[in-house]
């Protein structure tokens, strides 16, 4: 079972405590492995950092620390379904929510930091909490922004919660969604990823855009 260090703060970002916090990294032990853990926490703390970044208010805490936690729910087995993991991921969080008497209203908010966490110009327009799993996420994942981030506030992170063979473990898991699941992946940003494992859908390689708008039924 994978372990969550849990801070009080961490590079200057307070650490929610809440019972729905508790509950929160509770389920992300219980279900992920152990560097999905500690990105989760890194998208949490980096998203933070991000949205104050650019003068950004978190307004509801403890929403964007349960999306920015659970935000890869649906690429491990107990939440994986038949969508592309994103949704399967919110699908969960959200049920998640209710079942802790989250108010509808702000699972809801947590369904959609998940669901476009992904989602590059439409995640980082939306509320403060959803544009911070957005942003830390593709921070942690990519890359972007890195360099806005201090030196020292970095290496406290990555002391903290190291990433523990990253990238090379997030794609041997992104692989395993794709195999799985191929048709999900079609028109979303996984697709190359599912094409180089090579995927097929009814014997045929997965489908392109541009093959498939070729191929719809009108005359021009």
């Amino acid at each position: 079972m994978a372990t969550v260090t849990r801070l009080k703060a961490l590079a200057g970002v307070r650490i929610p405590d809440s019972p729905l916090a508790k509950a929160t990294v509770d389920l992300l032990e219980a279900t992920s492995p152990q560097f999905i853990c500690n990105h989760c926490v890194r998208t949490y703390v980096f998203g933070n950092l991000a949205v104050r970044s650019v003068g950004r208010t978190i307004i509801d805490e403890e929403i964007a620390f349960c999306g920015a936690h659970l935000h890869d729910l649906g690429l491990v087995p107990a939440h994986a379904g038949d969508n592309r993991f994103e949704v399967d991921g919110a699908d969960a969080a959200r049920a998640f929510c209710l079942k802790h008497q989250v108010a509808p209203e702000r699972a809801d908010r947590v369904w959609a930091a998940i669901a476009l966490h992904t989602s590059a110009g439409i995640a980082s327009r939306m509320a403060a909490e959803i544009a911070l799993v957005h942003l830390g996420a593709g921070l942690d994942f990519l890359g972007l922004g890195l360099d806005q981030v201090p030196p020292q506030l970095l290496e406290e992170i990555l002391a903290s919660y190291p990433r523990l063979n990253f990238k090379s473990a997030f794609r041997d898991l992104l692989l395993e969604h794709c195999r799985r699941n191929p048709a999900a992946q079609i028109l979303t940003w996984t697709d190359e990823v599912a094409r180089s494992a090579g995927c097929t859908l009814h014997g045929q390689p997965l489908p392109t855009a541009s093959q498939l708008m070729l191929a719809a039924p009108f005359a021009e």
